[in-house]
């Protein structure tokens, strides 16, 4: 219906009530639009961006916490559950720097929190840190922590690929490790069987392996708060 149609229909208050209400409806869609996190509650968002302000004054990257919130809000989680999940990241990245010291680079702090969230302690990515010998982590850790979301024990994805790294391994020596892994997986392969075959493939380039550290967590007390 035009908008001339619709005047001989509705009375001019009644008009001016409907223009009102779409005109809020397009605003509050731009609000959403330009800002994401406009749809969380007041609480919810004041306590999501404590933790972004947590982050800047450590000095850590903001961009995964917003990216955790912003996932939760797609998801239609519930305020508890969003700010809980944006404070693991928050932990995650804090405990990352701490286990591989202040020269770690963006993408290896990421990856790291991310081979943290998925299991590996702090005592095996200080152990990788020790062993770096100025090489990037960065594919190492990206690798780990999606094989054991694909299923491999935690114990024989760390421990392999400590070892890989040990030995020398490069970064596509890691990709078409995962790969294989992956095509393993699809086709029926139990996770941890395909990663150690595959593993077996990749030629040492290195000095024998040293011994992996304890995949048992370390002892510590978690600060409730960040």
């Amino acid at each position: 219906m035009s908008v001339l149609s619709l005047r001989r229909v509705v009375s001019p208050l009644a008009l001016c009530a409907l223009t009102a209400v779409a005109g809020a409806q397009d605003t509050t869609a731009r609000v959403r639009e330009l800002d994401p996190l406009a749809r969380l509650s007041e609480a919810t968002r004041y306590q999501v961006e404590l933790l972004f302000d947590s982050a800047r004054v450590a000095k850590l990257p903001t961009a995964p916490l917003e990216s955790k919130a912003l996932q939760g809000i797609a998801l239609r989680a519930d305020g508890r559950r969003i700010v809980a999940a944006v404070r693991a990241v928050f932990r995650s990245l804090r405990d990352a720097r701490a286990a591989l010291g202040p020269s770690v680079t963006l993408d290896e702090l990421k990856s790291a929190a991310g081979a943290l969230q998925v299991g590996i302690t702090t005592a095996e990515l200080r152990h990788l840190a020790q062993t770096r010998h100025e090489k990037q982590l960065t594919v190492p850790l990206v690798v780990l922590a999606d094989l054991v979301t694909r299923g491999v024990p935690r114990d024989t994805a760390s421990q392999t690929i400590f070892q890989l790294w040990q030995r020398g391994a490069a970064d596509d020596d890691f990709l078409g490790l995962w790969r294989g892994v992956e095509r393993d997986i699809v086709s029926g392969t139990a996770p941890g069987v395909a990663l150690l075959n595959r593993a077996r493939e990749i030629p040492s380039r290195g000095p024998p392996p040293a011994t992996p550290p304890s995949s048992a967590r370390p002892d510590r007390s978690e600060n409730p708060n960040p």
